[in-house]
């Protein structure tokens, strides 16, 4: 398919499914990993998973600023018809990927206990962290690599072949999980096995491509400086800034709740953040999927291709909203009684109080993601941090501490919706003056 000439509709829609199917089976995944670690764990394990969630934001951020900032490189010089510079690109990237994800989480390994403390575990807390931890930081170097295959196998005109790595992945999550918690009762232990062998599919099934004869990238001698690479990364930085904005919004947000609702307030933000994920995921499927096409018709200068593409994603995202938007509103106990056994009253009507506000967040975060995939696609990443820093950090952060004092707890739950709305309007903004016909 060639992106720059064939039928708009075709193109996106040939790219948005398999990446929102993509990005639905990454969803299930987790979900499924909240279901069972809800119901035959309990707050504990749901509590273990969220403290543990800043040292994931760390390590995905690293993997998806290479990923993103190197595909968009290399979809660019495709673009232009620079097939060996790209192929230089995915190579050295493919380098950088590896060393790090091994190093960096070996010195995590080492240092579990003391960081787990500094997030705010308690003892018991921590001991069942630990867990978890310690399995998953074997694998996570194999799925990081398996992240920055998966974007280049896109970028290669592969959509299809990474929708099916990370639909077999979600599978083999879903009959591992039952296998290892409920068969077995490994507990928190088989949660973290069942999701790191898993996560080895993408790699198994991804990385032949690149040596078959349907790939335009190949691996080939890593020439040049790697420059290239940190300006790539610098492209990518806005996808690292966000992961490691959720991160430490996580760290605060956990902060808060234990101090105001105990352990029952980050299980709650927990469930919470099962119900966000679904909707944000398949919004994320479809900005993500834009970012090979822009980049490339960025590169071939079709300034009208672009925006008929990002017309076509504001209004699916809009759609994907308002569906969420229905779930939570009418059936939000329905949605809470997946996570939680019918003992833990005093959780479930955290996720309650939360859901009375949180749905707002799905009227303005699709089309923040999409803007956000547009400027990072067409090499202004400054504009794309901006947004990823406003809605996942800065003002998350600011109204959790500040909305408390006009609505008591309440600003807790509004915290999140309103950085959405205030990041939508920056968002929107910066759109105006980057459209797509100025940049060309």
């Amino acid at each position: 398919m060639n992106v720059t000439k064939n039928k708009i509709l075709s193109v996106f829609f040939q790219y948005s499914i398999p990446s929102v199917l993509g990005m639905l089976a990454i969803s299930s995944a987790n979900i499924v990993d909240g279901f069972f670690i809800g119901n035959y764990v309990g707050d504990f394990g749901l509590a273990a998973i969220n403290i543990s969630l800043p040292i994931f934001s760390f390590l995905f951020g690293f993997a998806f600023m290479l990923a993103i900032g190197s595909s968009v490189v290399a979809g660019k010089l495709i673009g232009e018809g620079e097939i060996k510079k790209a192929s230089i690109i995915f190579t050295k990237t493919m380098i950088c990927v590896t060393i790090f994800s091994f190093i960096i989480c070996s010195v995590l390994f080492l240092n579990i206990e003391t960081i787990l403390h500094f997030f705010g575990a308690d003892e018991y807390l921590t001991n069942v962290a630990i867990q978890y931890l310690s399995i998953m930081l074997f694998f996570i170097p194999f799925l990081m690599i398996g992240i920055v295959l998966d974007y280049f196998v896109r970028i290669d005109n592969r959509p299809n072949l990474a929708f099916i790595a990370l639909l077999s992945s979600a599978l083999i999550n879903f009959i591992l999980d039952w296998f290892m918690i409920v068969y077995l009762q490994k507990g928190i232990f088989g949660a973290a096995l069942a999701t790191g062998i898993s996560q080895l599919t993408l790699l198994i099934i991804l990385l032949p491509h690149f040596f078959s004869k349907k790939a335009t990238l190949r691996f080939v001698k890593p020439i040049g400086s790697y420059i290239q690479i940190a300006k790539a990364c610098y492209n990518g930085a806005s996808e690292f800034v966000n992961e490691i904005s959720i991160g430490i919004m996580t760290l605060i947000f956990n902060y808060v709740m234990i101090k105001n609702f105990g352990v029952e307030g980050i299980a709650a933000f927990t469930v919470i953040n099962y119900l966000l994920f679904i909707g944000i995921m398949i919004s994320f499927g479809i900005s993500d999927s834009l970012q090979p096409i822009i980049s490339k018709n960025f590169g071939a200068k079709q300034s009208k291709r672009i925006e008929e593409f990002l017309k076509l994603a504001f209004i699916s995202t809009s759609l994907v909203g308002l569906i969420m938007i229905s779930l939570i509103i009418f059936i939000p106990d329905k949605l809470a009684n997946i996570f939680l056994e019918d003992t833990n009253h005093k959780t479930k009507q955290l996720v309650l109080n939360f859901a009375t506000f949180i749905w707002i967040v799905f009227l303005f975060d699709g089309i923040n993601l999409v803007i956000s995939a547009y400027f990072t696609a067409i090499h202004k990443p400054l504009q794309s941090m901006i947004i990823a820093l406003s809605r996942s950090f800065i003002f998350p952060v600011f109204f959790i501490f500040t909305l408390p004092f006009l609505f008591d707890l309440d600003g807790i739950f509004i915290a999140i919706p309103m950085a959405e709305f205030i990041t939508f309007i920056i968002a929107v903004i910066l759109y105006r003056k980057f459209n797509p016909r100025k940049i060309t």
